[in-house]
């Protein structure tokens, strides 16, 4: 064998087990939704969501305009008898028990909740604490936060979609990251960073914090849940973009909230 394909082999075979139960596309050109040509009068028979509205197109043709946003949809199911996908994700999803998938829901949720706090206290670059009060609260921490709090979820959905068997597991994965994260910097903020703080602070921080919080993250797993869904009803590869208008919606509703409360505490 010549050295170089020794190496590349070697190089094969460390990738391969490095992503454990990952799906690595690419080994075969009918991995991922094909748009070659020579299909376009071809009726589609199974659900299938628009790229750009999500709209089922099931029983319509794809040489037509999608009928709910009037943009056409190149990517389509992949022939029958070769989508490796498909193959990979019900042979993974029969192997993954219900117990298992709690605990990954359960797993998800406090790493996310932990990895948002700690996101949240770094510093950052050279003179981001010289950043005016506002500008943190209202664009830098809701963007850190929110996108911390469902960054274990959305990560196992992209790589993993079998291991969430529920929608349940996917809220407590989201909406426990966010739980998780409000009690932590609840408890920093009344015994670190407020001195003395009063009842009406205590009550505030228990209330409407969390439900600041866990409201945000509710929102932001509507994107992600309709990634996963997308995935395990129709067998395609998971798109995360499809998760991003939910999320940026999270941010400015949280980013909302800490404007209001900073005009408040600015007014009275």
């Amino acid at each position: 064998m010549d050295p170089s394909e020794s190496r590349a082999g070697k190089t094969l075979r460390r990738e391969n087990g490095a992503q454990g139960g990952a799906y690595r596309p690419g080994a075969s050109v009918f991995d991922e939704p094909d748009i070659l040509p020579g299909r376009d009068g071809e009726l589609v028979t199974q659900d299938w969501s628009c790229r750009n509205c999500g709209y089922n197109l099931r029983g319509l043709t794809l040489d037509k305009p999608c009928p709910e946003c009037g943009k056409r949809e190149w990517f389509r199911p992949p022939p029958e008898g070769h989508n490796r996908f498909r193959e990979w994700l019900i042979t993974r999803q029969a192997a993954t028990g219900e117990r298992r998938s709690w605990l990954v829901a359960g797993a998800a949720a406090l790493l996310g909740g932990v990895f948002a706090v700690v996101a949240a206290l770094f510093e950052g670059p050279r003179g981001m604490a010289m950043m005016s009060i506002p500008l943190i609260a209202i664009v830098f921490a809701p963007v850190i936060e929110e996108t911390m709090k469902v960054a274990a979820a959305a990560y196992v959905v992209e790589t993993r979609p079998y291991l969430f068997r529920s929608r349940r597991q996917l809220l407590l994965a989201t909406v426990g990251a966010a739980l998780v994260f409000a009690a932590i910097e609840n408890v920093l903020y009344l015994l670190v960073f407020i001195s003395n703080p009063s009842l009406e602070d205590v009550l505030w921080r228990w209330t409407v914090c969390v439900a600041v919080h866990a409201g945000c993250s509710a929102m932001a797993a509507r994107g992600i849940e309709t990634v996963w869904r997308e995935s395990v009803e129709e067998y395609r590869p998971p798109r995360i973009s499809r998760a991003f208008p939910a999320l940026v919606t999270a941010i400015i509703l949280h980013g909302a909230y800490n404007a209001g409360a900073l005009g408040f505490d600015w007014l009275y």
